[in-house]
């Protein structure tokens, strides 16, 4: 396959169904094969279709609900699971839900990232009226009049809101963003894989958002283009397909036909459907270790059927085991990718008849996260004594804050190949406004810093006085907001004692404003703690006076609540850095 991406299975990983002597934990159901729980540790990520991180999303797993941080990254941790697989679920307002699906072991940790697919602006309709459009990439969705019914499963009539995307299967993002794996089960309870012509996902809310249903005996008709170079190979009729939630896997819920260059389908729910062609599974397995033998843990493994144009991708787990269903009797491409989205390993293998594990993989070099030393000793530059403080790392994108006490740091941080080629290190004084030389550093090799002398003034700062007593932080960052349509702006100061964190919900330059604005403070620890403190628009009044593009100034005040309810009179200066 060169052309067509279809990722199966979001998480290939552990040993899963496809290694014997786990000390597992076997439930047996009165009726069906037994139920194999395994107790396990979940980490992962949520991104978009760019990538980039999606903080603030709501993530279910084995019925357990967390949020991922702002770096979009989440942790479920000690939580038991069916081994045999399951899905992680992540929900943010403007966009359709993520799904991934997972497999897990009873020794090694897992790893997962869901991608979202933003909904866009909805299509606004009269449900009494119904209506047919065809959107950019060509699909059309033509809904009857008086289709629509409530979640209770009473009749609707009013505006209704269509979002709707078609999924291109050759595109090769495909598997990030589809829901769960292209996996399915054969009337006689066989495993199948899926090989798709082409997805869509389909949503209809009223005009306050509030989630619809279609009524009894309705159908919405939906015409799916077919890629170019799938259509020579594209039967004339194939199976429909609908993602079910609580099965976990796909569902064969109609056919569609081909017309032209299109599949013309009916849709008789809302969420994700797909036209493929099923294919006999079996379960691939491996181990991937680095050169040192060591384990190579959250690579990117790829299987790809080189015959028929399809590809199944998931990660490794802690212990470096991949395991996920695939094309059986058919020859594959295995690719395992870095941390760096760059080919390590590539090999051709199968075909495999039946389940099989494939002889450990070494690799040429290292390739898992490893840590990077960081020593040295600070003082102050006119007084010679020791300071407390902090460290501050600056990496492409982010800045990472470790605390020293006594003016010494030895510093183990973790690190990957996604944060080179260049690190800025400098050294923060909290006793007095003061900073180092800037340190460069751009290779994977621990640093002696030796004396570091803190001489230079702050060149960004973000102040802050409560009730007279003045606090500040350094250095500074900023960002916007990735999962808003507005243009949602934060500045943050940043120390070992905490942070500061300003919320511009609709910036638009300098100016004032006196709502939409947002203030909380952090607390960390080393001291001097900060007090706790949240404050918003119009209890604080905030200016703007330049953006130049390399630094931020402004300042407010007002007054704010701490964390016993009581009101504190804050003021506030910074000077946010934008630009190196």
């Amino acid at each position: 396959m060169k052309n067509l991406s279809f990722y199966l299975i979001l998480l290939l990983v552990g040993l899963s169904a496809c290694r014997k002597n786990i000390d597992d934990l076997e439930v047996i159901r009165e009726e069906g094969p037994p139920i194999v729980l395994v107790e396990t540790n979940l980490r992962g990520k949520i991104v978009g279709e760019d990538g980039q991180a999606i903080p603030f999303a709501a993530v279910t797993f084995a019925n357990e609900v967390t949020q991922t941080d702002e770096d979009g990254n989440f942790y479920f941790q000690d939580v038991e699971v069916n081994k045999s697989g399951a899905i992680v679920t992540a929900e943010l307002d403007g966009y359709f839900k993520g799904i991934a699906h997972s497999r897990f072991s009873a020794e090694g940790n897992s790893y997962v990232q869901v991608n979202m697919m933003e909904r866009g602006d909805p299509r606004s309709l009269e449900s009494s009226q119904g209506g047919n459009y065809t959107d950019n990439d060509g699909m059309k969705v033509d809904i009857p009049a008086n289709a629509m019914a409530t979640s209770a499963g009473g009749s609707y009539s009013g505006a209704i809101n269509v979002y709707s995307r078609w999924i291109d299967p050759t595109d090769e993002n495909m598997g990030g963003i589809m829901p769960g794996a292209l996996t399915a089960t054969a009337d006689d309870g066989s495993p199948l894989v899926l090989a798709s012509f082409g997805m869509l996902a389909l949503e209809i809310e009223s005009g306050t958002g509030v989630e619809l249903q279609l009524r009894g005996g309705q159908a919405i008709d939906v015409e799916m283009p077919i890629p170019d170079e799938l259509l020579a190979q594209a039967p004339d009729e194939i199976p429909l397909w609908l993602y079910d939630l609580e099965a976990e896997q796909w569902l064969n819920s109609g056919v569609c036909y081909k017309v032209g260059n299109v599949y013309k389908c009916k849709i008789t729910k809302f969420g994700f459907w797909n036209c493929d062609i099923d294919l006999p599974a079996i379960c691939l397995s491996g181990q991937v270790f680095n050169s040192d033998s060591t384990f190579s843990p959250y690579l990117k493994v790829i299987v790809e059927d080189l015959a028929d144009n399809f590809v199944y991708w998931g990660y490794t787990d802690s212990t470096g085991y991949f395991c996920g269903a695939v094309p059986a009797a058919a020859d594959l491409l295995l690719t395992i990718k870095d941390h760096c989205d760059s080919v390590i390993y590539s090999e051709e293998i199968g075909p495999f008849a039946q389940d099989f594990q494939i002889p450990d993989i070494y690799l040429d070099a290292n390739v898992s996260s490893f840590m990077i030393n960081l020593m040295g000793t600070v003082q102050h530059c006119t007084s010679n004594d020791v300071p407390f403080g902090h460290v501050s790392v600056t990496l492409p994108g982010r800045i990472r804050i470790f605390p020293f006490v006594d003016g010494q740091f030895d510093i183990n941080m973790a690190m990957n190949c996604v944060e080179f080629p260049e690190l800025k290190i400098q050294t923060f004084s909290l006793n007095a406004k003061e900073l180092s030389e800037t340190v460069m550093h751009t290779t994977s090799t621990d640093l002696d810093l030796g004396l570091q002398e803190t001489c230079a003034s702050f060149t960004d700062i973000f102040e802050l006085t409560v009730d007279g007593t003045e606090y500040w932080t350094a250095p500074t960052q900023w960002y916007l907001k990735d999962n808003s349509t507005t243009n949602w702006m934060v500045l943050e100061g940043l120390s070992s004692a905490g942070k500061f964190v300003l919320d511009i919900l609709v910036y638009s330059g300098p100016g004032t404003y006196s709502s939409n604005v947002f203030f909380n403070v952090e607390n960390d620890t080393p001291a001097p703690e900060f007090p706790l403190l949240n404050a918003l628009s119009p209890n604080i009044t905030l200016t703007i006076d330049s953006d130049d593009g390399t630094f931020i100034a402004g300042s407010f005040t007002g007054t704010a609540l701490d964390i016993t309810g009581a009101v504190r009179t804050i003021e506030s200066s910074f000077l946010v850095r934008k630009a190196p």
